[in-house]
């Protein structure tokens, strides 16, 4: 007995019934199209008809074509309402076809086969092409400058629990100046760095970025300690107190 038919209830489980749904929906999308309606109404003919007589396909032939009349009757007047209670009606035949015959349900699956799952496309990281130049050569900046390099590397890539506790940051981080110096610093070290093929990156994440997040994004003691990741705070922190020195020469 097909797996998706209940007899004790005399109805279809959720799967069949989800199918019965999708090919309603694609043959009511297609039926105002003259080329996949003449295939969709010959094929659901034969399916609501289960190859039972020529009377049942000459009855369901009969009963497509005045459906797909009063569709497309109702598209020409944006009865969209009348639509969907359209489709409606073509699932339920379907449902009932599913309900009376043990293999309608791989008719209807080769008739009209499920979409193959696609594939999610692997992850994305921002790792620089490597590139080789001659020594002596000028290499142009892989970013144009550092707010660049925040935008399109740095932010994306960074990914931490911004509760205030453990991390905080500043999404307008050129408002401090010392967020700018180290971001500033980190971005001219990757630019270099990037050019090493081998340890280059590992030495940028462990000597440079890592020191530098830490005290970027203490949210204590750091340069965004004031603010939080939804702004920038009103009341920045001073800069260090520094009188003019007595004695230059020193």
């Amino acid at each position: 007995m097909n797996e998706e038919r209940n007899e004790s209830t005399g109805s279809v489980n959720g799967s069949a019934a989800e199918h019965a749904q999708r090919v309603a929906a694609q043959v009511t999308a297609e039926a105002a199209d003259d080329t996949a309606w003449k295939r969709d109404h010959m094929t659901m003919t034969f399916f609501l008809a289960g190859a039972r007589s020529s009377h049942e396909e000459s009855h369901h032939d009969g009963q497509l074509a005045n459906w797909r009349r009063q569709l497309t009757d109702c598209l020409a007047a944006d009865a969209y309402a009348e639509v969907a209670e359209l489709q409606e009606q073509l699932q339920g035949w379907i449902l009932k076809e599913l309900r009376n015959r043990d293999n309608a349900l791989d008719a209807l699956l080769k008739a009209y086969p499920p979409p193959k799952p696609q594939r999610e496309a692997p992850p994305q990281f921002p790792v620089p092409p490597v590139e080789t130049h001659p020594p002596g050569t000028e290499v142009p900046l892989y970013f144009t400058d550092v707010f660049a390099f925040v935008t399109d590397f740095l932010a994306p890539t960074i990914r931490r629990p911004l509760d205030g506790t453990s991390a905080t940051w500043c999404p307008r981080w050129w408002e401090h100046p010392e967020a700018g110096a180290r971001l500033s610093a980190l971005w001219l070290a990757w630019e270099q760095l990037r050019l090493e093929p081998t340890l280059g990156l590992t030495t940028w994440w462990i000597q440079h970025a890592d020191p530098h997040l830490r005290v970027l994004m203490d949210p204590k003691q750091g340069p965004f300690a004031a603010c939080s990741p939804k702004g920038h705070t009103r009341t920045p922190f001073e800069p260090l107190p520094n009188d003019p020195c007595d004695n230059p020469a020193l």
